[in-house]
């Protein structure tokens, strides 16, 4: 779904406090999975969605004041587990009592503390995610699906990959929850695990991707569809360059509207008065953007407001507005065909991975055999 902006603010995704890229690309991408432990799985199956996430408007973007880019910094140095070609770690072989049971197998309590102190603990997602929840998370992707999976002799894993895969986990909890890759590590340790365990989830989460992309392959959407679409959704294509000044009050709206029908300078005024904080680099004007992109009550203003005129305040949650719309496009479908298509593929792509996700759950039949308080 489009986040709907203003200026710098976002009203959906980007208004998240952005501590942490991992928490929000899973966030953003969540889709089919209902278990907040699929931040891993999002790192692998998902990647890239960090840059996708805010490119809503390139126009304001660097400026956002609200769920910036730089609010969370993201660890670019050196591999802090050693990238090499060795094959990947084989998994250990867990002992003790029998938990959870499924079609095709059992888990052991000392497989399933291991599996939640990775998945969960580890990345700080304990209020999150309770063990009850997670059995369900995990027997469904790491033991029912990953089998299928693992059966398709196709599906290969790249070990340099998987390790840098892993690495890239490890550098997203950077700044938080830990302060230094130290404190990470020393956390790693003090759950009984080792980066090799970070580099065999990494290998996994490989495997389902391949899996999942060999399923969804033959996702397609029609021109028909596409086009019922855009005749449904022909607003969303309005395209407009419009110019506006931010103030706090209403008594300063209606004097600087006052003074710009008396001919003043709308881009002096702006930069004199206007409290967007993209008004530094823009002077107040949008070029060329979606009016759907911004939020409802600015957007309308835009739509309707005749070419040229000086609008009366428009009150926002932000302040109110003095808005001059200085061209209005709507785009064809012809435009927006490809934009459109990866909108609809990836609702089919959803659809179909939410029925995979649904069927695996009734096939792998998961059952807790002791009480709640034995997990």
């Amino acid at each position: 779904m489009r986040s709907r902006t203003l200026g710098p603010f976002q009203e959906a995704c980007d208004k998240k406090t952005g501590n942490n890229l991992w928490e929000e690309c899973f966030l953003q991408h969540k889709r089919y999975l209902t278990s907040a432990v699929a931040v891993f799985l999002s790192l692998g199956i998902l990647s890239g969605c960090g840059s996708a996430a805010n490119s809503t408007n390139s126009t304001t973007a660097n400026t956002a004041s609200v769920g910036t880019a730089s609010s969370g910094t993201q660890n670019t140095t050196s591999s802090i587990i050693p990238v090499s070609s060795q094959p990947i770690p084989s998994a250990p072989q867990y002992s003790g009592p029998v938990v959870v049971t499924y079609s095709g197998g059992s888990i052991h309590k000392q497989e399933l503390d291991t599996q939640y102190n990775l998945q969960v603990v580890f990345p700080g997602l304990q209020q999150q995610e309770s063990m009850k929840s997670f059995v369900t998370y995990y027997v469904v992707w790491y033991k029912y699906l990953l089998g299928q999976a693992q059966k398709d002799t196709s599906i290969k894993v790249d070990p340099t990959q998987a390790r840098q895969a892993a690495n890239t986990m490890l550098q997203q909890l950077i700044g938080h929850p830990y302060a230094t890759a130290n404190d990470a590590l020393s956390k790693l340790k003090s759950l009984g695990l080792s980066t090799e365990d970070l580099v065999r989830l990494s290998a996994q989460q490989s495997q389902l991707e391949q899996y999942l992309n060999k399923q969804l392959q033959t996702s397609t959407v029609s021109d028909a569809q596409m086009q019922s679409y855009y005749s449904q959704h022909k607003s969303d294509y309005l395209q407009v360059t419009v110019q506006h000044i931010l103030v706090s009050s209403l008594s300063q709206a209606q004097s600087i509207e006052a003074q710009l029908k008396k001919g003043a300078n709308f881009t002096q005024l702006a930069d004199k008065y206007s409290q967007d904080p993209a008004v530094k680099q823009n002077h107040g004007k949008y070029v060329d953007q979606m009016a759907s992109s911004f939020v409802p009550t600015f957007a309308k203003a835009v739509e309707t407001l005749p070419i040229g005129e000086i609008s009366s305040p428009v009150k926002t949650q932000f302040g109110y507005h003095i808005i001059k719309v200085d061209q209005r496009t709507q785009l064809s479908f012809t435009q927006v065909k490809s934009q459109i298509q990866q909108q609809l593929l990836t609702q089919v792509r959803n659809s179909k991975e939410q029925s995979i996700y649904n069927s695996a759950i009734a096939a792998a039949k998961v059952r807790i055999i002791v009480p709640d308080s034995q997990l």
